[in-house]
């Protein structure tokens, strides 16, 4: 039933009259609320990358083929590589003397006792002997030679009586010296004093000092640096000639001195 039917002063004609009229206005109504709505911008349809077909068939990807190694025959055994070749001199010592050198290869020995002999390996017990010129030698071998470390040496100074004084010949003879420990890289120096047997024990063992200590202080002022030179007293203990005790011995007298 319709609401307007409560009221008794409306007609059912009337309202049959004006219910068109008032669905129109509705409708007009329900058209100005959504002219007032802000219009939505139409999309552009994404594009989309053309597909393209084609009946070539694919290339066909070969598998990666490895190489296999070389095989390597086993060395029978008892049968050892050759040597490469190889030269043994044997070289005269700056004293002059000569010591000796045994060459061994597979059953092949070669004893060198000369100076300049020498020793030629080629292969599996080849040797072939020779003796090396001498002048050859030393342009062949002088920067191995000059190389090597010199040898040790020990020298031997003297002093007058009862004091820490060099005799006139050692005197001289320290210069040498010193020049000659100067030409070494680097040296380690021992400077042993000694004395004869007269005197106490105590004394000469001051006295043995004060002339090893002497020596060091000569060194030291001729360019030899300090923490090089060990010094040492041993007074009359190692006697260089014995001697009954009290008896003035001028080779006991002496420093040693050791380098290396």
């Amino acid at each position: 039933m319709l609401p307007c039917l409560a009221f008794p002063r409306v007609r059912r004609c009337d309202v049959q009259r004006w219910l068109p009229l008032g669905i129109a206005v509705a409708a007009l109504i329900s058209s100005a609320a959504c002219s007032t709505s802000p219009p939505i911008a139409a999309q552009a349809p994404a594009q989309t990358e053309p597909v393209q077909f084609s009946d070539a068939p694919l290339p066909v990807v070969q598998p990666e083929t490895i190489a296999e190694p070389e095989s390597i025959p086993p060395v029978p055994p008892g049968i050892h590589k050759p040597p490469t070749r190889e030269q043994v001199i044997l070289l005269p010592k700056k004293s002059g003397t000569i010591g000796g050198v045994v060459v061994r290869t597979d059953g092949a020995v070669v004893l060198l006792d000369s100076a300049y002999a020498g020793a030629l390996i080629e292969g599996l017990g080849q040797v072939t002997t020779s003796t090396y010129d001498a002048e050859l030698a030393s342009q062949d071998f002088g920067i191995v030679l000059a190389a090597l470390p010199a040898e040790p040496a020990s020298y031997f100074l003297y002093f007058l009586e009862d004091t820490d004084e060099l005799t006139r010949d050692s005197e001289t003879e320290i210069g040498l010296i010193i020049t000659d420990l100067t030409t070494r890289p680097a040296p380690e120096i021992r400077v042993i004093g000694h004395t004869d047997t007269a005197g106490t024990d105590e004394y000469n063992d001051n006295l043995s000092l004060q002339r090893a200590a002497r020596v060091r202080t000569q060194m030291i002022q001729r360019g030899i640096a300090n923490d090089q030179i060990a010094v040492e007293g041993r007074g009359e203990r190692e006697l260089l000639v014995n001697t009954a005790d009290g008896t003035d011995e001028p080779r006991n007298r002496r420093v040693e001195i050791n380098v290396r």
